[in-house]
């Protein structure tokens, strides 16, 4: 007999695990690799509940002043500027305003900068298999469940044509933040996160004011998602690029963690849900699965877009067959990391793992060699920056240019 569904706690939208069946299934995949024995406790189905109808009321807080006429996004940029400096805020800006820029502009004591460029370095390593991780598994993984779907769809830049350029943009802000110094306040890693956080408050109040039904699926962008897409970077990265063959010694993977934790921060994440452990933010990202919503129209709308953008890649020769060979490699090294029964929910046929099953042992031997070399190591990471750069301008065709 199955288990009867724990209660749902008061408050929840009705996105809060709307499938229990679903979530169990979606989430098993996690479960070897997570810090679980069993779904989430009451407690925890509390705080990821609260979580949902939670938002960002810093960056709304500045939405509001600039709103109000009392600033604008010029002056905040202006304030911005000058708390990376050591300077005051210009004479005026709202409390609001002081209060944000703050916030993201002074590292806290728990930052280790040395540990963070670290981070940064790992990520550059895994060069183009982070890549593939992060496109075929984190973002395209991340359409099974509709917890951001119709978000994400109805900007209507993650279907048709454009899909590229803004998955392109993405790379780019990721690059920028793996570039040496890019996490630190004033580098453009550092001025892109904190530009997205206040788009993304933009589209939050946007969507409330066009009638988003909050009672049934939470905030348009909340803490929830927010957490499992900071989890996505930094987590999920680690745990799909190990299983493609990249070797991460605990030193390595506790970096990475630490990195997107100040990310996270920046973005706004609450750092309830902000790790140094691989295996605790799994935690956190299993049962964000198991209380999501399982996958809908957009679902499918969404994954279809992204395997097609990678038909369109602009390479300089061979164009037509190495664009037919990047979509099999992708949908290979999908399937591989979300499983068939992953692909099929997106409206995808499974496909067999070749790509994966010659990957995995030249990243073993070259990453194997990199862990006891210096020389290796180095190398990897030039060779990374290096690829994920060319990358950006050729999945755009041109449209997107490196931040760093």
């Amino acid at each position: 007999m199955t288990a009867a569904a724990p209660p749902r706690p008061p408050g929840a939208p009705a996105r809060f695990a709307a499938d229990e069946r679903w979530g169990r299934r979606a989430a098993r995949l996690l479960r070897p690799f997570a810090d679980v024995r069993s779904g989430p406790t009451p407690a925890e189905r509390v705080r990821i509940s609260e979580a949902l109808m939670s938002g960002d009321p810093p960056a709304d807080a500045v939405l509001g002043a600039i709103e109000r006429g009392g600033t604008s996004m010029a002056r905040v940029r202006e304030a911005l500027g000058a708390a990376v400096a050591g300077e005051p805020p210009p004479p005026g800006e709202p409390a609001e305003v002081v209060d944000f820029v703050r916030s993201v502009a002074e590292i806290p004591e728990w930052v280790d900068p040395d540990l963070a460029d670290h981070g940064a370095r790992v990520c550059l390593r895994a060069g183009l298999t982070g890549q593939d991780v992060l496109g075929d598994l984190a973002l395209l993984g991340g359409y099974r469940p509709a917890a951001t779907t119709e978000v994400l769809t109805s900007t209507g830049r993650l279907t048709g044509e454009g899909t590229s350029t803004r998955v392109a943009e993405t790379m780019a802000w990721w690059h920028a933040v793996a570039a040496p110094g890019g996490w630190r306040p004033g580098s453009a890693g550092w001025e892109m996160t904190v530009h997205v956080r206040l788009m993304h408050a933009r589209v939050n109040r946007a969507m409330l004011a066009g009638g988003w039904d909050v009672r049934a699926k939470g905030l348009p962008i909340n803490q929830a998602d927010m957490a499992a897409t900071n989890g996505l970077f930094s987590a999920t990265f680690l745990l799909g690029t190990s299983v493609l063959g990249i070797p991460h010694p605990p030193a390595d993977g506790r970096a990475v963690m630490y990195l997107w934790r100040w990310m996270g921060h920046v973005m706004g994440v609450d750092g309830d849900f902000l790790h140094d452990h691989p295996r605790r933010a799994l935690r956190d990202m299993y049962h964000f699965l198991r209380t999501s919503p399982p996958p809908d129209a957009n679902s499918a709308v969404l994954a279809q877009a992204l395997l097609e953008s990678y038909g369109l890649t602009d390479f300089p020769r061979l164009a037509t067959a190495r664009r037919r060979f990047d979509v099999a490699r992708h949908r290979s090294i999908a399937t591989y990391l979300n499983g068939p029964a992953g692909m099929r929910e997106l409206g995808q046929r499974p496909a067999l793992p070749w790509y994966p099953a010659l990957l995995i042992p030249v990243n073993l031997v070259t990453h194997s060699a990199a862990a006891v070399s210096p020389t290796v190591r180095s190398a990897l990471e030039r060779r990374g920056y290096r690829r994920i750069r060319r990358q950006i301008a050729r999945y755009s065709r041109g449209a997107v240019e490196p931040l760093a």
